[in-house]
């Protein structure tokens, strides 16, 4: 849903003359900066354990399930 000129303004206004699209790629980009870091920690968590022979398959499949479900989530609602 597109911001009203009413609301642009208020939104510039309040915010020191920022634009609003500006600000929606800052936040989506931290988002997915963040999420993309957690996984790629989580992966590189997962392969020591794996390594180490101290994780089991199952939580192999659960982190890979719930890493993948978790990005494609975020871009679909994110994203779009």
């Amino acid at each position: 849903m597109a911001m009203t000129q009413a609301q642009v303004t208020a939104f510039k206004a309040a915010s020191g003359d920022l634009d609003p699209a500006a600000m929606h790629l800052l936040w989506l980009g931290l988002l997915f900066a963040t999420l993309f870091s957690w996984v790629a920690w989580a992966a590189i968590d997962l392969y020591s354990g794996w390594a180490n022979q101290r994780v089991r398959e199952s939580a192999v499949k659960s982190l890979l399930i719930r890493g993948v479900v978790l990005v494609v989530i975020s871009i679909w609602m994110f994203g779009s």
